[in-house]
């Protein structure tokens, strides 16, 4: 099956999509009738933690979408979710039918794969916006893990080249089609607490552990079958230590932005969504952190507490007191404390308010993706369901750039200490050099944006 044969089954389902796209059960993989040349091919690049026991299991509940390659800088990785994905597919279509999944150690290589007509991005951090804009200008749509960027210039990068690609984009945001999130969005946007006024944004605190290597800080070899260099990718040239890499590169501003970005890129989204600015961002900024010492390997602050303030009068608390929300409106407040627990609000009778559709025009996950998925996350389906209409997903590029932007303006204002004003249409700070200057950062030859052109190799 080619990728031309497969693009034109897509958009022949895109020309018929002016009325609302409904879909048969069969269709969507709920008894696997679905025939190779309109399976979505996928690639894979990241194969670590959240790439294979997250993505990968995402990507299986869909019998209309397959992965067909991946990619990982670690040997041992990428062999482990080729199996596992071999498995999968041996199973579900059978040995006869099956050719198996390919492996690269190169994300250039796989990008470059004429049979591809999407990428799934699950790399660090830091890897997140190269790989995206690449498959974008080589005519993949793309879904990209969060944080979405690593700075506020790669996100203004991104979303230019999606803008002038058309590709489909999804930020990888499972929140936005959880049950419960999408009750309290639409209760606070329907005015169920009365005029919005205040929202309060809690995170976990600390530099948490993700993998066996945390506390091993001591520089090392490099392990057989790592390509470090590609690893570190446009980050400073440093020695291998096992605490920079896999489990634990969070905690260092070369590879990310902590817990602010970490965990933000879910609930300040949420706070984005419930205020209605999804395509605009806060216009102050200012807050104090707790860093670790300055010799330490992850640098990123462990506890923080910052205030942001819109143009539209609502004010913006994000604190390290663990996970949860809450806004508060002129008649009540309605939140979770707690990773997806149960809504609470001053009076149970917000809970049970009344909500038109029509009138709250929010994402909806269809009826025909089973509950359970629903509480899981259903970005794939969303996104599998873009790749097909062509319409936009529920979490676009400038939405998940706009989210993580607030994160990375926090970080520098906490780091310079003193209150920002920010321009969020121009997206640059007022009067401040000092802070604009760290909007962006110099990335190491050749892994650049600016050397994406030079990687494309496509045939036609």
């Amino acid at each position: 099956m080619t990728s031309n044969s497969r693009r034109h089954f897509l958009k022949s389902l895109a020309a018929t999509a002016a009325a609302p796209y409904i879909v048969s059960a069969s269709a969507l993989g709920r008894d696997g009738a679905v025939a190779p040349s309109e399976r979505i091919a996928i690639g894979l690049i990241g194969c670590g933690e959240h790439g294979t026991n997250w993505n990968l299991p995402q990507i299986f509940r869909y019998a209309d979408a397959q992965v067909v390659a991946v990619c990982d800088v670690d040997t041992a990785r990428r062999t482990k979710a080729q199996a596992r994905i071999n498995t999968h597919y041996g199973r579900a279509l059978g040995k006869d039918h099956y050719k198996g999944c390919d492996a690269h150690a190169d994300f250039r290589d796989l990008i470059n794969r004429p049979d591809l007509d999407a990428v799934a991005i699950c790399t660090p951090d830091h890897w997140h916006v190269i790989p995206a804009i690449m498959a974008a200008k080589a005519g993949k749509d793309v879904l990209c893990e969060k944080p979405l960027t690593l700075t506020v210039a790669e996100g203004q990068a991104l979303c230019k080249v999606i803008q002038e690609t058309g590709r489909v984009f999804q930020t990888a945001s499972e929140n936005r089609s959880i049950d419960s999130h999408i009750r309290l969005i639409e209760l606070v946007r329907a005015g169920a607490i009365g005029k919005l006024k205040h929202i309060t944004v809690s995170l976990p605190s600390g530099n948490e552990t993700r993998g066996d290597n945390f506390m091993d800080r001591d520089i090392r070899p490099v392990p057989d079958g790592l390509d470090y260099d590609m690893w570190l990718g446009q980050a400073p040239k440093v020695p291998y230590i096992p605490a920079r890499v896999h489990g634990s590169f969070r905690w260092n501003f070369d590879y990310s932005g902590g817990r602010l970005t970490d965990w933000g890129a879910h609930l300040i989204d949420l706070a984005q969504w419930g205020n209605d600015t999804e395509h605009t961002g806060p216009v102050e900024a200012q807050g104090t952190g707790k860093f670790p010492p300055r010799d330490s390997i992850f640098n990123t602050a462990e506890e923080f507490d910052l205030d942001y303030r819109y143009a539209n009068g609502v004010t913006l608390r994000v604190v390290s007191l663990g996970p949860g929300i809450r806004f508060e409106g002129e008649d009540g407040w309605i939140g979770f404390t707690g990773w997806r627990s149960p809504l609470q609000a001053s009076n149970p009778d917000i809970l049970e308010a009344k909500v038109d559709p029509e009138k709250v025009n929010i994402y909806r996950p269809s009826e025909i993706v089973k509950r359970e998925e629903r509480m899981k996350g259903g970005e794939y389906r969303n996104f599998l369901d873009g790749v097909r209409t062509r319409k936009p997903c529920y979490a676009p590029a400038e939405i998940g750039h706009r989210t993580i932007t607030i994160a990375h303006i926090g970080n520098i204002a906490m780091r310079l200490g003193r209150k920002l004003a920010w321009d969020p249409k121009a997206e640059r700070f007022e009067n401040d050099d000092e802070a604009n200057a760290m909007l962006s950062r110099k990335q190491r030859e050749p892994w650049t944006i600016a050397n994406i052109d030079s990687w494309l190799k496509l045939n036609g």
